[in-house]
């Protein structure tokens, strides 16, 4: 089996911290996990998933070398459902803008 070559622009890092989101235009807000993150980009789980292009505020509680909470907004580009035996029910991956 060949290892699959990931085309990225930018290094991914992982790194597990709580997320708060909210929906920029409804104002919902809901909780999560942030699983992975690079310069353009976060990936997060979470038990609700927003639609693709839906503008995000995204809260990351406990960044490495930053204890402070850091705001971003991001575009939902994709979800998917995860396993059963998965923490959450949706894997979502957004776009900072």
């Amino acid at each position: 089996m060949k290892a699959m070559i990931e085309h990225r622009k930018s290094e991914r890092f992982f790194h597990e911290s709580p997320v708060m989101l909210e929906d920029f235009r409804t104002g919902f807000k809901y909780k999560g996990i942030m699983c992975n993150y690079s310069k353009g980009g976060i990936y997060i789980e979470s038990d609700y998933a927003p639609r693709p292009e839906r503008k995000i505020r995204i809260t990351v509680d406990n960044l490495p070398l930053n204890s402070s909470p850091q705001s971003y907004m991001g575009e939902v580009r994709w979800r998917r459902k995860l396993f059963a035996n998965s923490a959450y029910a949706y894997g979502v991956g957004l776009k900072y803008f």
